[in-house]
């Protein structure tokens, strides 16, 4: 990178009429202006990928006069024409940048005041509603002081005495798929891949390059993230589609509610309601891999709406990640939501945020994001246009106040599929395979196989097809769905007896768990499907119970226990450490009826313990029934709920005798 023709004048004071302090000697200059390298090349690193891209055609067109009237002192007035005004952001910190990397001063970086058009006095509306001369006249108004950056979108123009002073004027209306891809392929410098010809340049906005760089490991996957965002067929994805609304199978409630949503949303468009009869949010809460973003984004492409994905971590790794940051990140989501209506906004991740006055480290800082969370979803007309979905694993430990009418006031829990569900999905991605090939996989991974795992899996299966050069076949499917277990002998058990005792616990208190698995991530699962009740104690005993059940199945049968249920927030011990936190802090539940900030830690161990005599307990009283569940589990290594439902009738109920 050049560093321009700027050079450090030497002076410890500097300001925009060109006063100056005391002289530094040749070595300090030297040295500050090194430093001044250094913050710039630092700066020129940390662009996102979507000003990196105007930066780079900005920079060639920084003129030896615009620099010199620069290092002057002087007033500059740049114009530069964009694509449309979602690229007015990204424009302005160009502009900027190109014009400190031209100069490289100190004076440059602390020195100058920079002046947007439309800057934050009035935003995108309100400068498109103001006439053209009422624009010139404020242009003008401003030229004196500093640097004046005017960014115009298509049909925007500005007096033409006042083009005529710019000192710059450069036109990015129009990017070159080129532009794009290299801005992507920055990122990820090893890959070849080229820019989807099926993705749409002129709807392309800065926000989806930067969305999608950040959260993909490789272009290709950045390049189906934009596709699917905007509602094209994926790039190499043999033939799928990104899915819409009706394509998606195993929602429920949701998906029926997401139908009458998108119904709502036309009608609103063509002025048949008012918004206030348009439902304008939901939380869908379910375990990871079930589908919530895809339903999402689904959904928007069924209403053909603009989709707005982000979650708390993305919040977070805005700027510097201080409390500040955050806020400005979120209060921008919904700002930029606001300006694209009508827009579906997906907040992911929203139990990263917990509730206020929740015993939390840092109380005062999650009290902080709740608040603005809050503020940016009240109202009607705050939000007119934007309906914001959000999504969970566990929405027990939400703030109350997130999910009060007016907000996130409709919830539906997403399990995974069921038979029937799986067969449709895994026949939506091998339409080549007959029906009656796929029911067995179906059948075997029901209860235990995402949507998105299923979505893997037709992957692997038309691979294994592609390299022996036939069609895939249902043998395929049953080879890439239930691979061969190369785990040692007694780990394998290990986890059969564990979610053994899982799945004996839930058939105790009258349920049938949706599956059972030995191979699922992180080891085995046992999938039950959320039921509401009455939160008495009782209830959470229960759930109490199902959770320490495999630990204490393990050290009954086995004579030890691991690891396996601890270790982090989503393990058993942790929701059920989490649990208890609820029942002696919040619920009025405990040991106390008010609801406080901290719960002592030995409250928090009384209760766990007591529960955990409980369930060795009942692991004692039904041994019989866990080893074989074990036994039947390492056979077959995935039960759906048909075959666990089978396996309890015949092996006969048994009493659970709860204590509580």
């Amino acid at each position: 990178m050049s560093a321009g023709r700027g050079k450090f004048r030497g002076l410890k004071e500097r300001t925009f009429d060109g006063t100056s302090g005391d002289e530094l000697t040749a070595k300090e200059a030297k040295e500050a202006q090194a430093e001044v390298d250094r913050e710039i090349d630092d700066r020129l690193a940390k662009l996102s990928p979507a000003t990196r891209l105007l930066f780079d055609r900005i920079r060639p067109a920084i003129t030896d006069a615009l620099v010199r009237r620069v290092e002057g002192r002087k007033p500059a007035f740049v114009i530069v024409r964009i694509a449309s005004p979602e690229w007015r952001h990204c424009t302005f910190e160009a502009v900027a940048m190109a014009l400190e990397d031209a100069v490289r001063t100190e004076f440059m970086l602390y020195g100058v005041r920079y002046q947007h058009v439309p800057g934050d006095d009035f935003g995108d509306r309100a400068w498109q509603r103001k006439k053209p001369a009422d624009k010139t006249q404020h242009v003008l108004s401003i030229l004196s002081t500093g640097i004046t950056i005017v960014a115009l979108s298509i049909g925007e123009e500005l007096d033409g005495a006042v083009s005529a002073i710019a000192d710059l004027e450069i036109d990015l209306s129009r990017i070159e798929a080129s532009e794009l891809e290299a801005a992507v392929r920055r990122a990820f410098p090893e890959s070849t891949c080229p820019w989807p010809e099926n993705i749409a340049v002129s709807k392309i906005e800065p926000r989806w390059i930067d969305l999608a760089v950040g959260r993909s490991a490789s272009t290709e996957e950045a390049f189906r993230m934009i596709a699917a965002i905007l509602g094209r067929q994926e790039p190499a994805s043999g033939g799928v589609t990104a899915p819409r609304l009706e394509d998606l199978h195993g929602y429920g409630e949701a998906g029926q509610w997401g139908r009458r949503l998108v119904a709502a949303l036309k009608d609103h468009q063509a002025g048949r309601i008012p918004w206030t009869d348009v439902d304008a949010g939901a939380l869908l809460v379910g375990p990871p891999g079930t589908g919530k973003t895809l339903f999402a984004s689904a959904l928007a492409r069924s209403a053909d709406v603009a989709f707005f994905p982000t979650s708390y971590s993305a919040w977070q790794g805005t700027g510097e990640g201080h409390l500040g940051d955050v806020v400005r990140a979120i209060r921008k989501s919904f700002s930029e939501a606001a300006a694209n209506t009508p827009c579906i906004i997906f907040v992911d991740e929203v139990d990263s945020v917990p509730a206020r006055s929740s015993g939390h480290h840092r109380d005062d800082w999650w009290r902080t994001i709740v608040n603005c969370l809050l503020e940016c979803l009240d109202g009607t007309g705050r939000r007119e246009g934007v309906v914001v979905l959000a999504a969970c694993n566990d929405d027990t430990g939400l703030d109350p106040a997130l999910v009060r009418s007016g907000r996130l006031d409709r919830r539906f829990h997403i399990g995974l599929p069921r038979e029937d569900d799986l067969l449709k999905i895994l026949r939506h991605h091998l339409p080549m395979i007959p029906e009656n090939e796929i029911q067995p996989a179906a059948v075997t991974l029901a209860g235990s196989t995402s949507g998105a795992d299923a979505a893997r899996i037709a992957r692997d299966v038309r691979q294994r097809a592609r390299g022996q050069g036939r069609c895939p076949t249902g043998s395929d499917l049953l080879t890439v769905a239930l691979p061969a277990d190369n785990r040692p002998e007694a780990l394998r058990r290990r986890i059969a007896v564990h979610e053994a005792g899982h799945a004996v616990a839930i058939f105790c208190q009258g349920q049938i768990p949706s599956s059972l698995s030995i191979v699922a991530s992180g080891g085995g699962a046992v999938i039950l499907e959320r039921q509401e009740t009455e939160l008495v104690l009782g209830d959470l005993n229960d759930q109490l119970a199902i959770n320490l059940a495999g630990r204490a199945a393990e050290e009954v049968i086995l004579g030890s226990v691991s690891a396996g249920a601890g270790g982090t927030a989503d393990s058993d011990l942790g929701q059920s450490t989490k649990l208890v936190m609820m029942i002696e802090g919040r619920l009025g539940l405990g040991s106390r009826i008010g609801v406080v900030d901290r719960v002592e830690e030995m409250a928090i161990e009384r209760r766990l313990r007591l529960a955990y005599a409980d369930a060795l307990l009942a692991a004692m009283r039904n041994r019989r029934a866990i080893e074989a569940l074990a036994e039947l589990a390492l056979e077959r290594r995935v039960l759906g709920r048909t075959a666990l439902s089978e396996f309890w009738s015949a092996i006969g109920p048994i009493s659970l005798s709860n204590p509580h």
